[in-house]
């Protein structure tokens, strides 16, 4: 998905002239030395998975938080104000034109703005972190549609240690249940 956001940046975002990398943490792309402005680099922040909607299946949404690391020339004014007011309106739009309401391979719905902060300026350069929200549903359908295996068996053996698990069983007995429950049928609500 980060390659594709790249490329789509790169295609449709005119401020950036084909100055979009990738980059696997924040601080990584902040290390790296550029020469000319602005430039971009996009790089996965985190996930977080909404509580399972479904009863007996699996139906979560998972909202997997990208951003894109905008570095401004600032070194015509050592506050930064210009290049802040350019990242908050040139740039943002830019931005938002290129990935807002498109859904990459790996997304089930469309990218969603987040916002931004400065997290960074110097004499030379201003560091403004603009965050996207693209959702990717979870399902068992979806396992199907890309062949991975269906989320139909717990297997702690892969959690534990096998060195500590017994065997498995493949029918663990169940003690009867007292009192027994009735049958469920007409006239028994």
């Amino acid at each position: 998905m980060l390659t594709e956001i790249i490329q789509r940046l790169r295609a449709l975002a005119d401020p950036f002239a084909e100055r979009v990398a990738g980059a696997a943490t924040v601080e990584a792309a902040l290390t790296q030395t550029l020469t000319e402005f602005p430039a971009a680099f996009v790089v996965p922040l985190d996930d977080k998975a909404e509580p399972n909607r479904a009863d007996e299946n699996l139906l979560q949404v998972l909202h997997q938080r990208i951003g894109v690391l905008v570095v401004l020339d600032a070194s015509a004014d050592p506050r930064g104000q210009a290049a802040a007011e350019a990242a908050l309106t040139i740039i943002r739009r830019a931005l938002c034109y290129a990935l807002l309401a498109w859904a990459p391979d790996n997304c089930s719905e469309p990218i969603a703005y987040l916002g931004a902060r400065v997290v960074r300026l110097d004499q030379a350069r201003l560091w403004v972190l603009f965050e996207f929200d693209a959702p990717l549903l979870l399902s068992e359908s979806r396992a199907a549609e890309e062949d991975l295996p269906p989320f139909t068996r717990f297997a702690p053996e892969y959690v534990l240690p096998t060195s500590s698990l017994p065997p498995p069983a493949d029918d663990l007995p169940l003690p009867p249940l007292h009192p027994p429950v009735p049958p469920f049928g007409p006239g028994h609500f």
